[in-house]
């Protein structure tokens, strides 16, 4: 692959497909997820999770074909049937995998995470796929620990770095309920602080703070525009809308260029999964900006 001296912008796309687009024998999500894939403009990386029973009957390489990227080894939920996919695809034409995609700290999370260091065009790149636990802020807290470790340098993998996932819990924008209510109250366990006393406080929100406490940024404070909720309009008694699929960046090379939920009248997502995807644009430099300097008080 020729090396120039040009900044390489990436795009990057992160969904979660509820049970693989599988409804029993119905495969009709399915094809409709498929249908957006194909006809969305061309994917550098592309994060699937719950691809529940993709390691069947080839519906992973169904997503190749659509696509023109590359699958990465999947990795499968600990907990459960083992049929609980994410897979990581990449653009082969413009990422070249430097060294062998593995599992992140395997068992470490309710669902595996995908590690995968890249050279774009000269350029070295880290991408990190995962699926937080949805069953509390304790155990999310517990899997960010792992996480963390790549918001800044870390031993010899890239600087540069790219973290999307479905987090299970708010973003930084998301406010709380007025009325707790619009929550089923035996789901508040999942997303709100659980008190010493066993009652419930606000948003747990700890995991996300202590990735962004350890280097990593929130694309959303480098544009302009708002996102919108990714969650809250699929199930009759879960209408809060939510951010609860994001992306974090964290290198001097990384520049943000476009943050957003993609919710488009055709083909209508709301009605092919739970959640939206989310849609990250990033311009890779080949030389890292100076670090900012510090304001004196």
């Amino acid at each position: 692959m020729p090396i120039t001296h040009a900044a390489v912008d990436l795009t990057y796309l992160a969904w979660n497909l509820l049970l693989g687009g599988i409804d029993g024998d119905n495969e009709d999500r399915r094809i409709q997820q498929l249908e957006f894939l194909e006809s969305h403009p061309q994917l550098d990386v592309l994060w699937i999770m719950e691809g529940t029973g993709w390691n069947e009957y080839g519906r992973i390489d169904d997503v190749e074909s659509v696509t023109g990227l590359t699958a990465l080894p999947p990795v499968v939920s600990r907990i459960g049937e083992q049929r609980n996919l994410s897979v990581m695809f990449y653009n082969p034409d413009k990422l070249t995998p430097s060294r062998p995609p593995t599992e992140l700290a395997r068992g470490a999370f309710h669902h595996g995470v995908s590690r995968a260091a890249f050279n774009v065009e000269g350029i070295p790149l880290l991408v990190l796929g995962a699926h937080l636990s949805y069953s509390d802020g304790v155990s999310r807290l517990g899997e960010a620990h792992h996480l963390a470790d790549y918001g800044e340098q870390f031993a010899d993998w890239p600087e540069d770095a790219v973290l999307l996932m479905d987090s299970n819990s708010p973003d930084d924008n998301d406010p709380e309920p007025e009325d707790w209510t619009e929550v089923p109250r035996n789901l508040w366990h999942r997303y709100r602080k659980v008190l010493e006393d066993g009652s419930f406080g606000g948003w747990d929100r700890d995991a996300r703070r202590l990735l962004q406490n350890s280097g990593w940024r929130d694309p959303q404070n480098e544009v302009s525009e708002q996102r919108e909720a990714t969650v809250g309009y699929w199930y009759d008694n879960e209408k809060v809308p939510l951010r609860l699929d994001q992306a974090l960046v964290t290198g001097r090379r990384t520049e943000v260029v476009d943050y957003r939920t993609l919710k488009p009248e055709s083909p209508d997502l709301t009605k092919v999964s739970d959640h939206l995807p989310i849609r990250l644009r990033t311009r890779l430099h080949r030389h890292p900006s100076p670090p900012q300097a510090e304001t004196a008080e």
